[in-house]
Formats: structure tokens, sequence, C-alpha cells
């Protein structure tokens, strides 16, 4: 897989052909069904868009047995020694985006950049006859940069002082998804022999190759 900076030392893109993204898509709906037998319901209007995306604290996907889902780790894991600091041990957290018709994520922001952290999501049903995107205000760009859904695409960031949203998504016949995930320095998570974190169990090693 070939990766694509969209902004130098900033943002990149990869394309994963080895998922079956119809059985991905599946899966995420069934998180959602289990997630609601253990979460009270949200009110219609918040932040996060849907009830996976409210509820990202609380869980992580990769803890769910599905081998799309381990195909997905192992693409992050292969391509994204590409961009990371070698001699850092990192930990991810990763949940589901399910957005219904008219509904998206406006601007938000992830990790302070003092962190040294990333993000990034990948377009598990993300096309159809209105085409979506996410757009990203990066520090030192004069315009915003939008980068056009499509499914199999992979999105990669720092968490450096940037914010992002998606687009409402206008389609009806299924939900638009994407699986989002923060990447950190262990240290970030673990200070002085101290867990410093109090979602410190939403978080799985990162593998090294």
């Amino acid at each position: 897989m070939v990766m694509k900076e969209v902004v130098e030392d900033y943002l990149w893109l990869w394309k994963f052909e080895d998922i079956d993204n119809e059985t991905l898509y599946k899966t995420c709906i069934a998180v959602d069904d289990e997630l609601r037998k253990h979460f009270p319901p949200i009110q219609d209007e918040n932040v996060y868009g849907c009830f996976t995306s409210y509820y990202h604290q609380k869980y992580n996907l990769f803890a769910f047995p599905c081998k799309e889902l381990q195909k997905l780790y192992t693409n992050l894991v292969t391509n994204f020694q590409e961009v990371l600091d070698p001699d850092t041990t990192y930990y991810v957290r990763c949940w589901a985006n399910l957005f219904d018709k008219d509904m998206n994520i406006d601007w938000h922001s992830h990790w302070a950049p003092e962190y040294k952290t990333y993000h990034g999501f990948y377009c598990v049903n993300s096309e159809g006859e209105h085409p979506s995107h996410t757009d990203y205000d990066i520090p030192g760009q004069k315009d915003i940069i939008r980068v056009m859904s499509e499914d199999g695409l992979c999105v990669f960031g720092k968490s450096d002082g940037d914010g992002h949203r998606s687009s409402e998504w206008l389609n009806d016949d299924k939900y638009r998804v994407t699986i989002a995930f923060d990447i950190i320095p262990v240290e970030v998570l673990r200070k002085q022999e101290k867990f410093t974190h109090n979602l410190i169990h939403n978080y799985i090693p990162l593998a090294k190759i």
C-alpha cells in the first residue's frame, strides 16, 4: 500500500484493499446494538452525533472479536511505522462512528500538541449518491484541507493543534460508518510508575514490527 502525504509531516492517506467492508459494517452495527444494552440512551442533539461516538471512552472497538477488525489493526501496525517515532511505544484506542442521514460531527480536536499523539479514521461505508468528506483546519495551512471519503481509505494525522469535522451524511439507505482511533505514547498514559489517565483500561498496545 502506497502512502500519500497530504500535508507534509502532518496528514497521510492509505488505501487498505484487503478488508471486507460489508462484514465490518455489520460488525459495527452489532457493536452499536451491544453497547445500547449496557449504556443509557443519549439526547438526540449532542456534540458526538451518534451513540457509538458518544460512548467512545467506554470501549475499545479492537476488543470485539472480528477478523476484519484484526486486519485493520494489522494494517495500522504495518503502515504507520512509516510516520511514527520508532523509539516510542504507543497505545491505541478505537471506536466506531455511525452517522444516520443529516448527522455528522462538527469541528473538534483530540489531544493537545504537547502530548505528541495521533488521530485517524478508516472509511467503512462513506460513499453513495451524495459524496461525503472530512475537513481539516491545520496550523500553518492557509486553506481548509478537504479529504474526500472513499471506502477502504485510511486517514492518519498528528494531533498538533488541528481541528476537523465530517460532512453531513446525505444518503438514507445505510449509515455513514467510519472507525476512528487515537494513538498515544505510553508515557502520556503512565508516568513515573503511576497511571496518569483514568481511561487507561480503554487502550491496548500498538504492536511494533
